[in-house]
C-alpha cells in the first residue's frame, strides 16, 4: 500500500459497450429495501419475522419447517435462502462448519463531504498490500461513501473470537501511504466481520426442498458476488418452475443444474481472487507487472463473470 502503481478496469462506458448494462454497486439496505418493498406488494407473499429455524423434515410431496418458538409450517416446496449457517443446508448436505479464512473485514459509510479525498462518483477503487487492502465507492447516488477495509489476522485463534481486533487493524494499517491512513481513521469499527465460505457442494436440492443464495453457494467478498449471485439464483428458480409447470422436483434440478457450475466458479475464483490481491513481496511485483500490462478495456479475463448468459429455458432446449 506504500506502492504508486495504478491499474485500471473501465467499469464506464467500454464496460456498458462490452455488455450492454452498466456497472453498478449499491448500499445493501437500498438494495434489500427494494427487495422488501416488492414483497409487501406482492399479495401471495406473507413476511414473518424472528422466527428461528430448528428442523426441516423432508415430506417427499412438501416440507415441514420447525422453529423454536414451537410453531410448524407445511409447505409444498421450501427454498432454503437461509444463509451461511443454513439449517436447509444441513439437511441436504451436512457439510460441517463454514471455512473461516482468518480474514476480517471492518466496514461502513460515510457522507460523501465528510471525505477529504475520493476518486471520484464514478469509481470503485481498491488499495492492496500484503495480506490487506482497502476498497472504496460511492453509493446512493453519490451522497455516502463507503469503506471496507480487509486484513488477514496474524493472531486468529480457531478456539478463540479475540482475533482481528481494532488494535490490529490500526497496526496493520498504520505503514500504509496517506490516503488510506487517513481513511482507516474514518472507518467504523464498531463491528468486525470474521470472512467464511464453504466448498461447493454438488446437490441442493431434495424432492421440494433446494437451496438459494448464500445457503447455497457462500462465497468471500472479493468479487463482489454474494448478493448478485444470489439475485441469479432467483431469476434460474423461477425461470426454471415456468418451464416445469407442476413438477417441482423436476424443476428444482433444472435450476440447481443451470447455476452450480457457476456459482461453484465464484465461489472458487473469489478464494483464488483473494490470493492474488493479498500478494507480498516477489510475487507482489509478478502481479503488478502482469497487470500493468493488460488493457483498460481488456475485458476477456471477466467475461465468464459479466457477459449476457443464456437463460435456464435455453440452454435445457439446447441440450434436448
Amino acid at each position: 500500500m506504500s506502492g504508486k502503481q495504478v491499474t485500471a478496469l473501465d467499469l464506464g462506458e467500454k464496460f456498458r459497450q462490452a455488455y450492454g448494462y452498466p456497472y453498478l454497486v449499491t448500499h445493501r439496505s437500498d438494495l434489500l429495501a427494494a427487495l422488501l418493498a416488492a414483497c409487501r406488494a406482492h399479495a401471495g407473499i406473507t413476511l414473518e419475522t424472528s422466527k428461528d429455524v430448528i428442523a426441516i423434515v423432508d415430506l417427499e410431496q412438501g416440507a415441514e419447517v420447525r422453529c423454536a418458538d414451537g410453531s410448524t409450517y407445511r409447505c409444498d416446496t421450501l427454498i432454503g435462502a437461509d444463509g451461511l449457517h443454513s439449517t436447509v443446508r444441513r439437511m441436504i448436505a451436512d457439510d460441517g462448519a463454514p471455512v473461516c479464512s482468518e480474514y476480517v473485514a471492518y466496514r461502513g459509510t460515510l457522507p460523501i463531504e465528510r471525505m477529504p479525498e475520493h476518486a471520484g462518483l464514478d469509481n470503485v477503487v481498491m488499495w492492496t498490500g500484503h495480506d490487506m487492502h482497502l476498497v472504496q465507492y460511492p453509493v446512493r447516488r453519490g451522497e455516502l461513501y463507503n469503506q471496507v477495509a480487509v486484513f488477514k489476522s496474524y493472531n486468529f485463534d480457531p478456539a478463540s473470537d479475540d482475533w482481528g481486533t481494532v488494535d490490529e487493524l490500526e497496526a496493520r494499517f498504520a505503514g500504509a501511504c496517506a490516503p488510506v491512513r487517513s481513511a482507516i481513521a474514518m472507518i467504523h469499527t464498531n463491528r468486525r466481520w470474521p470472512m467464511y465460505d464453504r466448498d461447493p457442494i454438488a446437490d441442493w436440492t431434495r424432492n421440494r426442498i433446494a437451496l438459494l443464495g448464500d445457503a447455497a453457494h457462500p462465497m468471500l467478498q472479493y468479487l463482489a458476488q454474494g448478493a448478485a449471485q444470489a439475485i441469479e439464483d432467483a431469476g434460474a428458480l423461477a425461470d426454471a418452475l415456468e418451464r416445469h409447470g407442476q413438477d417441482v422436483p423436476q424443476a428444482l434440478r433444472a435450476y440447481q443444474e443451470a447455476r452450480r457450475l457457476r456459482t461453484a466458479r465464484v465461489q472458487l475464483t473469489a478464494r483464488w481472487f483473494g490470493d492474488i490481491i493479498h500478494l507480498g513481496h516477489v510475487g507482489a511485483d509478478v502481479r503488478n507487472a502482469l497487470l500493468a500490462a493488460r488493457p483498460h478495456d481488456g475485458f476477456s479475463p471477466v467475461d465468464w463473470l459479466y457477459a449476457p448468459r443464456q437463460g435456464t429455458a435455453q440452454r435445457e432446449e439446447e441440450a434436448r
